[in-house]
């Protein structure tokens, strides 16, 4: 009787220790689990003066993408908002994939889908990105760039 008792003592010795030693491994693996976690994009882009057109929403995920306006380089998600006052507007973005990301937005004033400029190369509708812009242009994707994690991610853009 008394080495059964000595028996369960180590059987409880020997959960606590795997409790101590096994379970925080579970956290770990509950966060490798998250690589391939999703996020939603909340966008909400203010300053809009016009109560026509529409928004149009570029979200990049790679640097070398940044702002090309090639048709072989088309942004990773993109979206339209139609504009219908001058009051802020969000556009929602689902199932992003957790990452580093950058926006660029205009207000397609006329609707033909391209950012108009003049003779210069100077936007003549208005646009904006997820970072100021640079001193001589558009900002630089790494200085543009924010991070989406799982959960709401929100941002304001307001269009210049």
């Amino acid at each position: 009787m008394h080495c059964r008792n000595y028996s369960n003592l180590l059987n409880v010795h020997l959960y606590f220790m795997c409790l101590i030693f096994i379970v925080p491994v579970f956290p770990v693996a509950a966060e490798a689990e998250l690589t391939g976690a999703t996020g939603e994009l909340h966008i909400t882009i203010s300053n809009i003066e016009t109560a026509r057109g529409t928004l149009q929403v570029a979200v990049y995920n790679k640097g070398d993408d940044w702002l090309d306006s090639k048709a072989g380089n088309p942004p990773f998600i993109s979206a339209t908002k139609i504009v219908s006052s001058t009051d802020n507007a969000t556009v929602v973005i689902e199932n992003m994939p957790a990452g580093n990301y950058a926006i660029s937005i205009f207000h397609d004033l006329n609707e033909n889908k391209k950012l108009d400029t003049n003779f210069i190369g100077f936007p003549k509708e208005p646009y904006g990105f997820s970072a100021p812009m640079g001193r001589f242009g558009p900002p630089k994707y790494e200085d543009a760039s924010i991070s989406v994690k799982q959960g709401v991610n929100p941002i304001e853009i307001a269009l210049n």
